[in-house]
């Protein structure tokens, strides 16, 4: 058996794990990389995305005034004659997180992604070029991600080699690959957030074993004051030259 390094073992969560949705603030917090909110699973809605959106090839990306969000309906035409009643009550709960979302951040616009996934988008541990993203996956397996003290940073992104991560270093002895709930929301701090380049949470798509995902991921595309990306300055900031980050590439298919 690998033996587990002291800090490893000793080391604080960077994760902050709350069952009200107010908890989701404490992402804030120097030490956390992300906030997770294990909201109850309404299993209408989880029925919806099952039998709806996983049936067909789903792709909605858009962007949305904060102000408008009364109307913002990130479902297509097909998905709302299928299931009137459950397309009201699920565009209702995006909504609501996208306002949620928008409050917490100051947000005046935001970007939108909800995708059917059958196999990972970001298949390598990542972090991403953000200030924060919020993922919550409907149906099927959530995003994986690692512990700040699991990971060996000299490893990410082309510092691995094109060797997998599982042998490639990034993972110390004794790391957990965690995963987000389905069902579950989540607050990921990525490298843009002040202070925080080379510390935003290391994660990645999951192996979807067969079952398609619905996966909504909602971004800050400005902020009030002009503000962009928690660039207080207002003056935007640049993507690093690595790949250890994911910027747009991605597209928050996580």
């Amino acid at each position: 058996m690998t033996a587990i390094p002291e800090d490893v073992a000793a080391a604080a969560s960077c994760c902050h794990r709350t069952d009200q949705v107010a908890g989701l603030a404490g992402v804030v917090a120097d030490d956390v990389q992300i906030a997770i909110w294990q909201r109850p699973v309404d299993p209408a809605l989880r029925n919806f995305a099952r039998t709806v959106l996983a049936a067909d090839e789903l792709e909605q990306v858009l962007e949305a005034d904060v102000d408008g969000l009364a109307t913002f309906d990130p479902l297509p035409a097909e998905a709302h004659a299928a299931d009137p009643a459950a397309a009201r009550a699920f565009v209702a709960d995006v909504r609501w997180l996208a306002g949620m979302f928008a409050e917490l951040t100051g947000a005046s616009r935001l970007g939108a992604r909800l995708v059917r996934l059958q196999k990972p988008m970001c298949p390598r541990f990542h972090t991403d070029f953000v200030g924060l993203r919020l993922l919550t996956t409907y149906c099927g397996v959530g995003t994986e991600w690692l512990e700040h003290a699991h990971v060996d940073r000299d490893f990410l992104g082309h510092r691995s080699m094109d060797v997998p991560d599982a042998r490639s270093g990034l993972l110390r002895p004794g790391a957990v690959v965690q995963q987000v709930p389905e069902f579950a929301v989540a607050l990921l701090k990525g490298d843009a957030w002040p202070g925080n380049h080379g510390r935003g949470i290391v994660h990645r798509s999951p192996a979807t074993r067969g079952e398609a995902r619905i996966l909504l991921s909602l971004d800050v595309l400005g902020q009030a004051g002009g503000h962009h990306g928690f660039d207080t300055s207002g003056d935007g900031v640049r993507a690093p030259d690595d790949d250890d980050c994911c910027g747009g590439a991605c597209g928050g298919g996580r």
